[in-house]
C-alpha cells in the first residue's frame, strides 16, 4: 500500500516501504544483538557470580537461624 502525504510546502513524500524497512530494522538489530551476546558468551564462558540480587533471606547462613 503506497500512502502519499503531502506537507505546507507541496512536497510530496511517498511512505512506502517505510513500515517494512523498520521492522526489517528493529528484527537485524535483534538478532545481531543475540548473536553478540553469543559470540561474547561463547569466548569469555558464563559469568562466575550468580546474576541477581544477593538475598540474605536466600543466603545458607539464613536459611539455618
Amino acid at each position: 500500500m503506497q500512502c502519499t502525504i503531502a506537507d505546507a510546502g507541496g512536497i510530496k513524500i511517498s511512505t512506502d516501504g517505510l513500515g517494512l524497512m523498520r521492522k526489517r530494522l528493529v528484527a537485524w538489530t535483534i538478532l545481531t544483538c543475540a548473536l553478540l551476546a553469543v559470540a561474547v558468551w561463547g569466548l569469555l564462558g558464563p559469568p562466575e557470580y550468580a546474576s541477581g540480587p544477593q538475598l540474605p533471606s536466600r543466603s545458607l547462613t539464613a536459611a539455618v537461624r
